[in-house]
């Protein structure tokens, strides 16, 4: 675990002791304090305080005896002299803490208060003894000048021994020093490295789970919205060294498309021209063998360019080989840290005096792993029967390992919270993760649809919906156990930890004594044959993909294989014809994007097959007649390169998936496919030959049916009668499209209507059900209001390039609860658009809009105003707008009758090229809850509503010209110097 760096404890480690300054004491104080501090903590050694030397010297000088008066006469040339070197000293301690205070808040600390005042009164007391100086430079003589004046000088020396007293370090007794813990002294390290010139590439090894990739994300993080580097790169190596992919991801991040034709010289030529002059930080994690930064394209980095890659690696020869320039490992947490993150894990039971004594037992099991020690701790949560504990203890000791430390120290802790998983179904799903190649990246709805439809896993459920609704239910229950994590936060995808992998595909190997199914995992590892057949006899489930496999031919004995993994070998050309005809029990076969040009007769031997995937193979042209597979239940077709519909389909009365989306088929028997009694879910979504608008009525008879996708190639003849609103409404997800359009679906409920001019008046019956529409070149449209739809459901809208839209919504032609739900409103591209909201104010009790969150306004060249001032009332939810390219808009809200507290919610407020632009609203009020700005290219802009009493921080952008910016007018100072720190100057 990776935490924040606080300031306080970096400051305390640099001065040596846990002080801050604070105030200011007398001479005698302090020292009985020191002594009284001496006394109650002997720990503190008196060397812990030697930087306070200079500045107690200038106390006790400064603080001399009343009695020594005519010691200010007599000793005033060295006090003085002494008093200037004293005060060097305290200078040269001044610059010290100033660095600290500038690396901390580099690196992401916090400012310490007491700090900044000590830095203050440091600077006053400098100019005390500035003015002192000068005074005693100055001849002081009286009768004048015929003597010295011995008054003047006592003054004076007086002044030297006592001016006013430095501040002083009082020592908080109460606050226990704070160690930097092992990951915050190995990011510490880190960091000083990638400021350090003399260190181009850095090597940070460690073993397995112990926290490599956690620091480097934390750093990543750090790096993020500064200009420290041009450009921070992350590339995940794996152990299965592909140079391409690494080139793939590197384009990815610097907006590089790379053609299907490019081979590795090519794509090396771009990354090098472009990267040649840019000063990046490049991590490469989990790096297992060294490879050549030229033949991929990686200029490399030297003092002058400051260029910085960071390899991280469970081997210290691989960095070695990387002719790393500096070292840095990463070691395991002190069992004192350990214990407190197991605490964290485990909560309050662990303080249990009954428990705590085999707790701190199970913990030091775990051996300082963070991996282990969060797993075990997440599986020991709640448990508060002693007898568990001492089980979990029994388990962890009994260690027999094969490799030496692996079991012991990895596997069975790991495989604690295994076991700990609430029953057989989730385990089985977390096993089958392991299929999937080491660091990749499982699609969330990928993995739980595999779980619920394509395995079965899933039990105790009536069809697919609440199969996958499951699913995701124990996708959180195996994520909150550590066994499964999202590789960034947020995102759509879930990756396996090495180790975790390791531990499955161990507890899943034939050798392994651990009871149940056995799986052959050799995914990733770039083989070029299939492995040996005696490998595949016993095992359950096998995973080849992602290999670069030509031929299959061999006929394996497989009496028990329930599933076989053949995706992602592009390479593949043929299987044996009779590859299939030992493999009796198979029910799942997933030969996605393979270059197979034929299927071999013996895959219709498969009587028990319920799943067959042919997505991506583009090189199938034709497929055998399927009619034999009598159990099949899911057939993906998708993106494959058949020409003819497949003969039999109509034989599958137990198919429950059907997806033909983005295929050629000369033709397809649609009321063939309307009459399979079983569907569920059917996918027929961008075909050569779209489902005429006529026919989609007939599609009721799909009685089962909870997912449809599906393009239309128009909606002549569509007439939406009674039993096809109740059977659409019936529907849990759909994508209706009419024509392509090319933006994708935003809701589970999406309907896309693209160059539709007239609409049937049957319309409603699909869009009085969507959650998101888009309008997308319809000429004939002229508002929303005067759509033939009912859209009280709708959340999100979109419409874009409707050249005859004039206004969105007439208040003199919607009812009061029109639009109630929406949520997201984006009008793109409307030349001809002159309001949004037209016919004065909404009605009193008018619902409309209450809900709307976020507006975004583009190239809408008749726009002179967004909305009125009476319009401002219905958006009090909204928390973004977003308005670019409208060149002829004048002010945003158009009026001067702004109700109170106007737009309370508005975190994001976005004006780009808004050239005509001259103020947001001529009344004067506030945006109150302001968190994001970018004002871009406005020039005629004169005033930004804001005022530094609502806004303490502030992020974004704000750009235009010199003059621009000084003649902007602002509510106060304030508000304008905090938006100096996002204002750049335009070119």
């Amino acid at each position: 675990m990776v935490a924040d760096l606080c300031f306080s404890c970096s400051l305390s480690s640099a001065l040596g002791t846990e002080v801050i300054f604070t105030s200011i004491i007398s001479g005698s104080t302090f020292i009985s304090f020191l002594c009284h501090l001496q006394k109650r903590h002997p720990s503190i050694h008196p060397s812990g305080m030697d930087f306070l030397g200079p500045v107690v010297q200038i106390i006790l000088f400064f603080w001399a005896p009343v009695s020594q008066q005519i010691g200010y006469l007599k000793h005033l040339n060295n006090n003085v002299e002494t008093l200037k070197k004293e005060t060097q000293e305290l200078q040269d301690r001044r610059d010290e803490i100033q660095a600290d205070v500038n690396h901390a808040i580099s690196v992401g600390k916090t400012r310490v208060r007491q700090a900044e005042n000590w830095l203050v009164d440091v600077t006053t007391i400098e100019a005390q003894v500035d003015d002192l100086r000068r005074e005693f430079e100055q001849p002081r003589t009286c009768l004048n000048g015929c003597c010295t004046n011995h008054f003047s000088r006592y003054k004076l020396g007086k002044r030297a021994e006592s001016p006013r007293r430095p501040p002083v370090l009082e020592m908080q007794p109460s606050l226990p020093r704070v160690q930097q813990s092992t990951s915050e002294e190995t990011m510490e390290k880190i960091w000083e490295c990638l400021h350090d010139e003399e260190n181009g590439i850095i090597g940070v090894y460690g073993m397995g789970g112990i926290g490599k990739t956690t620091l480097m994300k934390a750093i990543n993080n750090k790096f993020i919205g500064t200009d420290y580097f041009n450009i921070v790169i992350w590339v995940t190596v794996s152990k299965d060294l592909n140079l391409g992919l690494i080139q793939e991801q590197i384009g990815k991040n610097l907006d590089i498309t790379f053609g299907d034709n490019e081979g590795m010289a090519e794509k090396r030529d771009r990354l090098f021209t472009r990267l040649k002059n840019v000063r990046y930080l490049i991590i490469l994690d989990d790096l297992w063998e060294a490879f050549s930064l030229d033949q991929v394209g990686i200029p490399k980095p030297d003092k002058q360019n400051r260029r910085k890659i960071v390899i991280t690696s469970r081997s210290v020869a691989a960095c070695n080989a990387m002719v790393a320039d500096k070292f840095i490992k990463v070691g395991a947490l002190t069992p004192e840290e350990a214990w407190n993150l197991f605490c964290e894990r485990c909560g309050d039971v662990v303080l249990s005096s009954e428990i705590r004594p085999v707790a701190e037992e199970v913990a030091k099991e775990c051996g300082g792993l963070p991996l282990a020690i969060k797993t075990v701790g997440g599986a020991m949560r709640g448990k508060d029967k002693k007898e568990v504990w001492r089980n979990a203890l029994r388990a962890l000791e009994g260690a027999s390992p094969e490799i030496r430390g692996m079991e012991r120290q990895v596997f069975l802790p790991l495989k604690l919270s295994y076991d700990s998983l609430e029953n057989e179904e989730i385990k089985s799903c977390f096993l089958y993760c392991s299929l999937f190649p080491e660091d990749y990246e499982i699609p969330i709805d990928w993995l739980v649809r595999f779980w619920a439809m394509e395995e079965g896993f899933i039990k105790n459920v009536h069809n697919f919906e609440e199969a996958s609704n499951k699913g995701h239910d124990i996708l959180e229950t195996i994520k909150d156990a550590c066994l499964l994590e999202e590789w960034f936060e947020g995102d759509e995808d879930v990756r396996m930890h090495d180790l975790l992998r390791d531990l499955a595909i161990w507890i899943t190997s034939p050798s392994s004594s651990i009871e149940g199914s056995k799986f052959l995992v050799k995914a990733g590892e770039g083989l070029v044959q299939p492995p040996e057949e005696n490998m595949w006899r016993g095992v359950v489930r096998i995973s080849l993909m992602r290999n670069k496999i030509k031929h299959l031919d061999i006929t394996p004995d497989c009496p028990n294989l329930i599933s076989l993994f053949l995706n992602e070998n592009d390479q593949l050309r043929t299987i044996h014809s009779n590859f299939f005809e030992l493999m009796p029990k198979l029910q799942i076969l997933d030969l996605t994007y393979t270059g197979i040009e034929s299927l071999p007769m013996s895959l219709l031997q498969l009587v028990n097959l319920r799943v067959l995937i042919l997505r991506l193979c583009r090189n199938l042209v034709e497929v055998l007649p399927l009619g034999k597979l009598k159990e099949l239940q899911i057939l993906d077709l998708s993106d494959s390169g058949l020409r003819n519909f497949p003969q039999g389909i109509e034989s599958l009365v137990k198919l429950k998936r059907l997806d033909i989306s983005s295929t050629s088929f000369t033709a397809i028997p649609f009321t063939m496919i309307y009459g399979l009694p079983s569907l569920e879910e059917v996918s027929m979504w961008h075909l050569k030959e779209n489902v005429d608008g006529a026919t989609f009525g007939e599609a009721v008879n799909m009685k089962r049916l909870r997912s449809l996708r599906i393009s239309l190639s128009n909606l002549n003849g569509f007439i939406a009668h009674d039993m096809f609103h109740r059977w659409f409404s019936g529907l849990t997800s759909f994508h209706v499209e009419v024509n392509s359009t090319p933006y994708a679906p935003v809701s589970d409920k999406h309907i896309s209507i693209c160059k539709c001019d007239k609409f049937p008046c049957g319309i409603e019956g699909l869009t009085k059900h969507a959650f998101s529409l888009d309008l997308f070149g319809s000429k004939g449209l002229t508002s929303l209001s005067k759509f033939q739809g009912d859209l009280k459901s709708l959340r999100k809208l979109r419409v874009i390039e409707c050249s005859g839209v004039e206004c969105f919504i007439d208040w003199r032609e919607v009812g009061d609860d029109s639009f109630q739900c929406l949520q997201s409103l984006h009008l793109y591209d409307l030349p001809n658009l002159e309001k949004v909201f037209d016919g004065g104010a909404p009605p009193p009790l008018n619902t409309s809009l209450q809900n709307l969150l976020s507006i975004r306004v583009r190239n809408c060249e008749k726009l002179r105003s967004l909305f009125s001032s009476s319009m401002v009332e219905q958006l009090h939810q909204l928390k973004e707008l977003d308005i670019s390219y409208c060149f002829r808009m004048k002010e945003i809200i158009e009026g001067d009758k702004l109700p109170h507290n106007s737009f309370p919610k508005l975190r994001i407020l976005k004006l780009d090229a808004l050239l005509d632009l001259e103020s947001i609203c001529s009344q004067r009020f506030m945006f109150i809850s302001l968190e994001e700005m970018e004002v871009i290219s406005c020039p005629k802009l004169k005033k930004l509503s804001l005022f530094s009493s609502s806004i303490h921080e502030i992020k974004g952008k704000i750009e235009g010209k010199r003059e621009w910016w000084e003649g902007l007018e602002w509510e106060d100072e304030n508000a304008r110097s905090l938006c100096s720190t996002i204002y750049k100057e335009a070119s």
